[in-house]
């Protein structure tokens, strides 16, 4: 009950959080099958908000333990089918609750359910799949060991991130077909490292297949300047924000695989054209991501005027769980894989208890029900208005369509 009143809450708070939301593969999720879900992990705990309230099954998740600690997160951690798995550092009287810990997950498996675990062990905010620890691979045979008769498959899924710290941006999530365990469980039987390392390879090339992979970290402005330029032809519509739609990711998986491929040579001519271009659009007054912005045009123009006085209503009625939301991300995460998950949880919790404190109120006849009423469609105009906002600029319409053009030429070239 609990799970499901929080898919629903946080299903509608990610829809307000991103721009877009790209999902696609669904259809490899089966309720008839046990899967094991192997994930990359990019952005502190986006991935299972996301998964959870996207996926048409309900999910169990791996969590690191310590959280655990928390009494008063335990009950919503439990309730939300979250499993503790301890690590060295939390003490070895912890440590030895993993056996009892590892069962539980197992036994998900065995009841047909499907278990989320991040393969590559921790969260970092980088565009490439890290090498995958062996535990996703040790979990599956175990369970066939129980149960040898067990359809068990694995689902590689692949979740990028725009710009992972920041808000209003977009998210790219592809589900690739299930890998069947039972063929690497009849090797596993004679050579258990032979099936664990054959079984570890294949996973990684699939969940690879839906991750926007550079090899090569230090060549990344230039792919983010390069996918910048691409994004400028291709548009989006603001709605909706949810869409079954791969385009965009193959896209950005295309451009990394451009830069990756070129030699030390050509990639510092294209830096360098790059650079030139970038220098140009500061002495015009504009920065690289205005390429993906639109002059302000009449529609636009008329929405930013008319609408601006239900925008600063929305933004004053809704002001406490925004600023405390920013404010205690800003001064208390410091690791940036975490900024846009606290964001994101602390700013909905905030503003769930101003919604039912102000049902409250009004309930006991201080407030008018039409306040509420006012400050919900005022909220969900300011975010609209926010995106015109983003997406406008007041700029030469002639010099944006040219570095649009002068951007697209350099990448052509390559």
């Amino acid at each position: 009950m609990f799970y499901q009143f929080l898919k629903i809450l946080v299903g509608f708070t990610l829809r307000i959080f991103f721009k877009k939301i790209f999902i696609t593969g669904q259809e490899n999720i089966k309720n008839d099958f046990p899967q094991l879900i192997a994930s990359n992990h990019p952005n502190g705990f986006l991935e299972p908000l996301i998964m959870a309230c996207f996926f048409s099954k309900d999910l169990h998740f791996l969590v690191r333990g310590d959280v655990f600690d928390n009494p008063f997160l335990k009950p919503i951690l439990t309730s939300t089918h979250q499993i503790p798995i301890f690590r060295f550092r939390d003490g070895f009287s912890k440590l030895r609750e993993n056996s009892q810990k590892m069962d539980e997950s197992m036994q998900v498996l065995l009841e047909n359910k499907n278990l989320l675990i991040f393969a590559e062990g921790g969260t970092e905010s980088i565009k490439k799949l890290r090498p995958l620890q062996k535990g996703i691979v040790r979990i599956a045979f175990q369970a066939l060991d129980k149960n040898p008769d067990l359809n068990l498959e694995i689902l590689p899924v692949g979740i990028n991130f725009t710009y992972p710290t920041k808000f209003n941006k977009e998210v790219m999530l592809r589900v690739s077909p299930p890998i069947l365990v039972q063929p690497y469980y009849k090797i596993y039987l004679d050579d258990k490292n032979k099936a664990t390392e054959m079984l570890l390879t294949d996973l990684y090339g699939k969940v690879k297949e839906n991750i926007i992979h550079l090899e090569n970290q230090h060549r990344l402005k230039t792919f983010e300047q390069l996918v910048v330029a691409k994004r400028s032809s291709n548009p989006l519509p603001y709605l909706p924000v949810y869409e079954k739609d791969t385009k965009r990711l193959d896209i950005e998986k295309d451009v990394a695989k451009i830069v990756d491929g070129l030699n030390d040579e050509k990639f510092i001519i294209l830096k360098s054209d790059l650079n030139a271009m970038e220098t140009k659009m500061k002495k015009n007054g504009m920065i690289w991501n205005d390429l993906i912005k639109n002059p302000l045009n009449l529609t636009n123009s008329i929405i930013l005027l008319i609408g601006i006085m239900p925008a600063i209503l929305g933004f004053s009625l809704n002001l406490i769980p925004l600023a405390v939301g920013y404010f205690f991300t800003k001064t208390k995460v410091k690791q940036k894989e975490f900024k846009a998950s606290i964001l994101m949880v602390v700013t909905m919790v905030l503003f769930l208890l101003q919604y039912i404190i102000l049902t409250a109120l009004a309930i006991f006849g201080i407030l008018p029900w039409l306040l509420i009423l006012v400050a919900v469609i005022s909220g969900l105009w300011l975010r609209y208005y926010y995106t015109i906002y983003e997406n406008s600029k007041i700029i030469n319409f002639k010099k944006l369509v040219e570095f649009k053009s002068e951007a697209i030429n350099i990448l052509n070239k390559i």
